[in-house]
């Protein structure tokens, strides 16, 4: 008698659980946009300022004034307190926050899908909800330090010299410090190490980027 050969069963792995969106939630995420937004602002000027300068130096200046057709005091009158200043800066934060949002709505996944497979082989709890709550708010005091930094070095432009990379990344830590507290809440102790090494790549990922 032939041995019959066994059939091998593929077993889909469970997906990360999808968070179903409520008024909390939905708030914590217009706060993050415009706490994005808020730390963007600054940059977005500074980068406006930047392009200023390059318009009021005269080889530029008047190039642009050659391919626009318009006179140099009215380039410069529209790049210095026209409406095409005012919209730059807040057009081009705008866009950028709308990019960074994105960006963070797929770590935000990456690092659930990280925390809810390390936590299945260990039979631990995991609730989506209660780790988006988290997690978004520690990125809101993340844009709000950040934002808060870049006001101070708008106004002190000579602390900006070095100050921002060594404040970007304190503040990138102190957000993932206040997500690791407010998820352990109610949690074993056991699962504290777990966290922390699941931790690891989001953390280096969040001070490369921020």
């Amino acid at each position: 008698m032939q041995n019959v050969p066994k059939q091998t069963v593929y077993v889909r792995p469970p997906a990360t659980p999808k968070l179903k969106n409520d008024w909390l939630t939905i708030l914590l995420k217009a706060l993050l946009f415009g706490g994005i937004f808020f730390s963007m602002y600054f940059s977005g000027k500074r980068n406006f300022n930047l392009l200023f300068a390059y318009i009021i130096d005269p080889e530029y200046g008047d190039y642009f004034a050659q391919i626009s057709g318009m006179p140099m005091s009215q380039v410069l009158a529209m790049f210095e307190g026209g409406a095409m200043a005012v919209s730059f800066k807040i057009i081009y934060p705008l866009i950028i926050s709308a990019i960074a949002l994105l960006i963070y709505t797929l770590y935000a996944k990456f690092f659930a899908y990280l925390v809810f497979n390390q936590f299945r082989f260990l039979d631990a709890p995991f609730e989506i909800r209660k780790f988006r709550i988290c997690l978004d708010s520690s990125m809101i005091l993340l844009s709000a330090l950040i934002g808060v930094s870049k006001l101070i070095f708008d106004l002190y432009p000579v602390a900006g010299n070095l100050g921002p990379a060594i404040v970007d990344v304190a503040a990138a830590l102190a957000a993932l410090a206040v997500f690791f507290f407010c998820y352990t809440r109610g949690m074993e102790k056991k699962f504290y190490p777990v966290l922390l090494n699941v931790m690891l790549i989001p953390s280096i990922c969040l001070v490369i980027f921020v």
